[in-house]
């Protein structure tokens, strides 16, 4: 994946883009599957019993399989945060609470 692969350099050249821990540019190929989403399968995960959610919930899952294959672990393993600092507190509670950090 290169500069290319994201229109938001076709539009801004000389842009150097370094605030990724709170949003992040995203290629094309990103930016189409996101609309095709949410123009033909958005709905909510964990709670619907309609068709609609339950492939919404099939594409959730098979994100997962897919990160999981990228990164090299199991699915189980990924949880999806809303932004970085939650994940981030999120990783610190748990390491306390686990207690592998010893105080």
């Amino acid at each position: 994946m290169t500069k290319k692969d994201f229109p938001i350099f076709a539009n801004n050249p000389g842009l150097v883009f370094l605030d990724n821990g709170a949003s992040t540019q995203k290629p094309q190929m990103v930016i189409d599957e996101v609309s095709e989403f949410v123009a033909h399968d958005y709905a909510n995960i964990h709670r619907g019993m309609y068709s609609l959610s339950e492939r919404s919930e099939e594409l959730y899952y098979k994100s997962k399989e897919a990160v999981a294959g990228f990164i090299g672990c199991k699915p189980s393993e990924i949880i999806y945060t809303y932004n970085s600092t939650y994940g981030i507190n999120l990783i610190a509670q748990s390491l306390v609470k686990s207690k592998f950090l010893k105080k």
